[in-house]
């Protein structure tokens, strides 16, 4: 299947990275009050840093480091970390068929680096060149693992996580994501139905409400959108 080069992305690395530093800074108040998290919940300065470089989850990371302080089994730190990352697999079953690479373990290796914000970088493009993905997706996990360590580092003097609403910095950095990607009728349904639903499932066990409301708001707004294809070029006859 032929692209146009309008819809293939720079096979550049720097354009990765240039295309996601807005959303870099984005990110800093989450690795700074994660890095003071890992500390006061128990985790130390290995553990913390460690659970950044192997886990590098996000909010998973927050919600499994509170898990562990306050004494959970890892049953139940599973459990909860597991519906937290299902938003994945919507992610990467959406990118992979737009990946340049056909390597299975390149991918494997993608699925790992691929975050809330690499994935609203790259899936603007119908084809995906590698070498953009890895500036993108390379650049948030350095700059991820840069914002742990100093809040690791600087969590003894100020206490980010005591004195700062993590919600507060959640609201604005997910706008930056999600609006840019409001821009067809089909997402702006899928967004609607899944806000509206989720407001309903927030006592779900295990954040579990979010992802069965994402997973209802795409399936919603795939039914509408192949309704109004169907209707369109009757009414137009």
């Amino acid at each position: 299947m032929e692209y146009d080069v309008m819809e293939t992305s720079p096979d550049s690395a720097k354009a990765g990275i240039r295309d996601i530093f807005p959303m870099l800074l984005g990110t800093a108040p989450f690795g700074l009050i994660f890095g003071s998290l890992a500390l006061e919940t128990g985790l130390g300065v290995i553990g913390g840093q460690s659970f950044s470089i192997f886990v590098f989850g996000g909010a998973s990371q927050f919600v499994a480091a509170n898990l562990y302080g306050n004494g959970a089994t890892i049953v139940v730190i599973l459990i909860a970390t597991f519906f937290i990352n299902l938003r994945h697999a919507l992610y990467g079953a959406s990118l992979a068929p737009k990946l340049e690479t056909r390597k299975l373990k390149e991918r494997f290796l993608m699925s790992f680096f691929l975050t809330d914000e690499a994935f609203a970088v790259v899936s603007r493009f119908k084809l995906v060149k590698s070498r953009y993905f890895w500036g993108a997706a390379g650049a948030m996990y350095c700059n991820w693992q840069i914002w742990t360590f100093l809040g690791i580092l600087i969590s003894s003097q100020i206490e980010f996580s005591a004195s700062l609403n993590i919600g507060f910095f959640m609201v604005p950095a997910f706008l930056v994501i999600v609006v840019p990607q409001m821009n067809k009728l089909i997402s702006i349904n899928c967004g609607i139905v899944s806000l509206a639903l989720s407001l309903f499932m927030t006592e779900f066990p295990y954040q579990s409400g979010f992802m069965i409301s994402a997973l209802l708001g795409i399936i919603i707004a795939l039914i509408f959108d192949c309704f109004t294809s169907k209707i369109t070029p009757t009414q137009g006859t």
